[in-house]
């Protein structure tokens, strides 16, 4: 139960971090101009590709640590 509350908001922290480092990137040079839907678009399924990557890997760390030490 723990680890899912944990996995929740350690998603939705990095989401915010991540869409805060695509935004902030020159990300949207990879567009046509005039495209602000696609980037809109892309940016968010960027942040969360990347978020659930980071966040499965540190509560996967989590989970074995813990069966390592039990």
């Amino acid at each position: 139960m723990y680890l899912e509350i944990a996995y929740l908001i350690l998603f939705l922290l990095s989401f915010l971090i991540f869409f805060k480092l695509v935004k902030d990137s020159n990300f949207s040079k990879i567009f046509k101009a005039g495209k602000t839907n696609s980037i809109i678009v892309a940016s968010v399924l960027v942040s969360i590709i990347g978020s659930f990557l980071f966040t499965s890997s540190i509560i996967k760390f989590v989970e074995v640590v813990i069966s390592l030490v039990k």
